[in-house]
């Protein structure tokens, strides 16, 4: 489906295209879908067309204005203007195969990479920024390295640690048995005090977000067509990944989707609309139910609540002006950071490569991830991209200054708490050499409960 609307500005792969094919490659796309020279060809051809078409225009009109004199209304005059219409014609259905063929490329090329994102083929290449542990704070410069060069400073147990599903299992927390006779692998039951942990979470952020950062919450639809996943980026390259669901019973038979994370909802609450200058940045949340197939990934961390089909997750995005997105991606790292700090959750966060620099729309990602001493590894727990005007252009979402202009906004998106994962972390890391696992000091009057044991 092909919605005429363009990613970068044309004009700038235009003037920049060897700058265009290398962000290509240094992102790992395709060269042969997203061909730039290709495109490049495409475009003169529709720019010709569109001269032709307006020249042949202009000689229709000039030509309907002769005929509406009863003297100049001769046959070869008549003959003449059909001739003219018929030529349109041809040109403009030539102009829509190409524009189709220039859109379908368009759709493939990525934004173009901040400057210091640092270059590299895979995770191996990613930066460490900061990492934090509850005993010995922020690691000085020297601790910070290429991917999990830290973790060689993370703390460890005196004891053999269990895994989050064994804790969870022999706790009565988790049951991934029952869930596979309902619903098949990649599903999990939660249970008692597990589930009253996951509200805690949610009450601590959400109300951290509405009182200090002042954010929209918002309720937002688990639905959504093609055009908003299209406009976010996650069509086409992750297409997938989610859900369709069958429209034979949907209102106009139309094609709807599940969301494979609040974002798409969010930010189409700002799609075809302008806002005005003193609306932004417009910072909202969603606490939603997510959906994803996990294509690819199976026979990949298939044990427990890792990743799985259907997820909870508590998403902070923000529409903003150009000047404000920097101070917002900051923003955002810094409640991530003061989230897992008062849940006294080691962690580092690292500045994704160009080569593990996510979806398409992204100029920019940093990647938050806690430490689970039981695994000797980190898991992620949030991700935070800029995303420029890019899913603004897609999505037409503009705001107005107060001269009257109208100018795109700049998307900016977070990984609030995947509850999931943040649970598996907090098992791993408040377990106890008897099983048990002590509740975070923070959440423990929510619980009503210092230790949960069996």
């Amino acid at each position: 489906m092909v919605y005429n609307k363009t990613v970068l500005d044309i004009k700038f792969i235009r003037e920049n295209p060897e700058q265009v094919k290398q962000n290509i490659l240094n992102r790992k796309v395709d060269p042969a879908v997203a061909d730039v020279d290709k495109l490049l060809l495409l475009d003169a051809r529709k720019t010709e067309l569109q001269l032709e078409v307006e020249k042949m225009r202009g000689l229709k009109n000039k030509l309907t204005d002769e005929l509406k004199d009863e003297k100049l209304r001769t046959p070869e005059k008549i003959e003449e203007g059909k001739k003219i219409k018929d030529g349109i014609d041809v040109l403009e259905k030539e102009f829509c195969e190409i524009e189709t063929q220039w859109q379908k490329i368009m759709d493939w090329i990525p934004n173009m990479l901040a400057p210091e994102v640092p270059l590299g083929k895979d995770e191996n290449n990613n930066l460490e920024i900061k990492a934090w542990t509850p005993k010995d704070g922020y690691f000085s410069k020297d601790q910070l390295g290429l991917k999990d060069f830290s973790k060689k400073w993370m703390p460890t147990f005196g004891f053999d640690p269990k895994d989050h599903l064994e804790i969870g299992v022999n706790l009565g927390l988790i049951d991934v048995e029952q869930s596979a006779k309902t619903s098949g692998s990649r599903f999990a039951y939660l249970k008692d005090d597990l589930v009253l942990m996951e509200y805690a979470l949610f009450e601590l952020l959400s109300k951290k977000l509405v009182k200090d950062f002042k954010f929209h919450p918002m309720i937002v639809p688990l639905l959504v067509k093609e055009r908003v996943l299209y406009g976010t980026s996650h069509f086409p390259e992750g297409r997938d990944q989610v859900y369709k669901i069958e429209n034979d019973f949907i209102e106009e038979k139309q094609d709807l989707f599940l969301v494979g994370s609040s974002e798409p909802s969010l930010f189409g609450y700002g799609m075809d609309r302008i806002f005005e200058e003193k609306e932004l940045p417009f910072k909202m949340w969603a606490f939603t139910p997510c959906f994803r197939s996990e294509v690819g990934s199976w026979g990949k961390d298939v044990k427990g609540i890792k990743r799985v089909h259907q997820f909870d997750k508590l998403e902070i995005d923000c529409i903003c002006k150009q000047e404000q997105a920097e101070e917002i991606f900051e923003q955002m790292l810094e409640i991530n950071r003061w989230f897992l700090e008062t849940l006294k959750l080691p962690y580092h966060q690292i500045l994704k490569c160009s080569g593990d620099s996510g979806y398409q729309a992204s100029i920019k990602q940093v990647d938050t991830e806690v430490w689970l001493p039981s695994q000797n590894e980190f898991i992620e727990v949030g991700t935070d991209t800029n995303a420029t005007d890019y899913q603004a252009r897609r999505l037409n979402i503009k705001y107005q200054d107060e001269k009257g202009n109208k100018k795109l906004v700049n998307t900016v998106n977070n990984t609030g708490c995947p509850m999931g994962r943040m649970l598996i972390s907090i098992l791993d890391n408040y377990q106890n050499a008897d099983g048990s696992v002590t509740v975070p000091e923070v959440l423990q009057d929510y619980l009503g409960k210092k230790i949960i044991s069996s």
